[in-house]
């Protein structure tokens, strides 16, 4: 080989021509975009605040993170489905007030208020999961009436019961290790929360429910054609959800211990703008918790540092919105073009050291040189048979070919002027032999082998027949 062509065999072999192409076809590029976006936040705003570093600032800051992050969660498991849950905020806001009523007012105990806020939360869920699983309800319409409806109740039990929860003052060191407790210096919130995000993961990607709710997501009809039960579980998702915010509101009134008409507002756009920046599609079936645990924290470090930096309470939402724009949009638009990205920018090259061409002079002893051996051919039944797909000569040189009508032509020797139409078996005759016995067979498309006696009708093989 030419020391030119082994240069080129070896850039081609060890040198990538489209290093973008290949990072874009690897799995884990979908978990590099938010993480990158997460090192990026966490560097502006590690510089823009002297104290952003401290052991006390990412303590509390690891202690709003387990709060925030089991609502994010919830969002997430529902919008794998394929649906959304605006009634996040609200239900959240019904189960803080649930857990200070129970406790403050009711005298429960922390053991059995716990259970019975998880249950009100899920309840929540469960409606809504009926209502867009079974009832076949828009999940976007659904879930925003429910968000009002839970908001109009949660209010009326602010006015009724406010001053009670404020003026009671429950003691418990249960209730308040749940609230500000720590576990080796790391936030009881955040140590709960870890724990439910690695269950989850396992779940998602390890057991036969997850799978079903990543495959209704991708494609809810697929899911039901393959024999999932798409309405049950779409159901349980929402039911999960409603069960994530509960742990989520009980967290946060154990810390706050406060009940307030502002308790959960505009918390649904917060959760959805985590969950999409983090890579969670909303069109459903692609996402995981990792990167709803990433898009979590860029939005709790990106609205408590705006904070921090003296910006205005409305400028936050005036920047969480413009992240959700661009987090929606490179999600639809990537989602869309990706294939059309890796046509262009990836291929896989090689090379290959290609013998010389072979010669196509006329005498040149080729296998491709130009010669006139068929100038004088006879064609055969010009204008008389249509669309012949293959020809065969008997013992006594009669020649078979088929028709596009399903006719089984002979043409008589010697000169092959004379012809009859041998057998009419339908469909469009292809290849044909004839076997030991002289019986002609005939593969006839989209109907099968037929065999065609010297004399009596066509008939079709079968197995007994074989």
């Amino acid at each position: 080989m030419a020391l030119a062509d082994t240069l080129s065999r070896w850039r081609y072999q060890y040198v990538p021509d489209h290093v973008v192409g290949e990072i874009l076809t690897k799995r884990w590029i979908d978990n590099a975009i938010p993480f990158l976006f997460l090192v990026l936040v966490v560097a502006v705003f590690g510089s823009a605040i002297s104290d952003f570093f401290t052991l006390a600032n990412l303590s509390d800051t690891a202690r709003q993170l387990g709060e925030f992050s089991f609502v994010v969660l919830a969002m997430t498991v529902v919008l794998l489905a394929g649906g959304i849950d605006l009634s996040v905020g609200s239900n959240f806001a019904l189960c803080n007030f649930a857990a200070l009523a129970l406790l403050n007012i009711a005298g429960w105990s922390v053991l059995a208020t716990i259970p019975a806020v998880i249950l009100v939360g899920s309840a929540v869920g469960a409606l809504n999961g009926f209502l867009v699983g079974y009832l076949r309800m828009r999940a976007f319409l659904t879930t925003l009436v429910t968000l009002i409806i839970v908001r109009a109740i949660v209010d009326m039990l602010l006015l009724t019961y406010a001053v009670q929860i404020s003026a009671a003052n429950f003691d418990s060191p249960v209730w308040d290790f749940i609230g500000e407790g720590s576990i080796l210096n790391v936030p009881f919130s955040f140590v709960i929360f870890a724990l439910f995000a690695i269950f989850f993961h396992v779940f998602l990607t390890r057991s036969r429910p997850g799978w079903h709710i990543l495959a209704i997501g991708g494609s809810r009809r697929s899911a039901h054609n393959a024999g999932i039960a798409v309405r049950r579980t779409v159901c349980m998702t929402y039911a999960l959800s409603g069960a994530l915010v509960a742990i989520a509101g009980v967290m946060y009134a154990a810390r706050l211990s406060s009940a307030g008409a502002d308790t959960g507002v505009g918390l649904e756009i917060t959760v959805l703008t985590a969950a999409v920046l983090g890579g969670i599609s909303l069109g459903g079936g692609r996402g995981s918790v990792a990167k709803a645990v990433m898009g979590g924290v860029i939005v709790l470090i990106v609205t408590n540092s705006l904070v921090r930096l003296g910006f205005k309470s409305g400028s936050s939402s005036m920047y969480l919105g413009l992240l959700l724009l661009v987090a929606v949009a490179i999600d639809v638009r990537w989602l869309k073009n990706r294939a059309k990205v890796l046509a262009k920018v990836y291929v896989s090259p090689a090379f290959n050291a290609l013998p010389p061409a072979p010669s196509t002079l006329a005498g040149s002893n080729s296998t491709y040189a130009a010669n006139d051996r068929l100038k004088d051919v006879e064609i055969i039944g010009l204008g008389q048979v249509e669309a012949p797909e293959d020809v065969i000569l008997d013992r006594d040189d009669n020649l078979f070919c088929g028709t596009r009508h399903g006719d089984i032509i002979r043409f008589f020797p010697p000169d092959y002027k004379r012809f009859e139409t041998y057998a009419h078996i339908g469909g469009q005759p292809l290849g044909m032999a004839f076997d030991r016995k002289g019986t002609l067979l005939v593969c006839v498309g989209g109907m099968g082998l037929y065999e065609v006696p010297q004399k009596g009708e066509a008939r079709k093989v079968t197995d007994e027949n074989n």
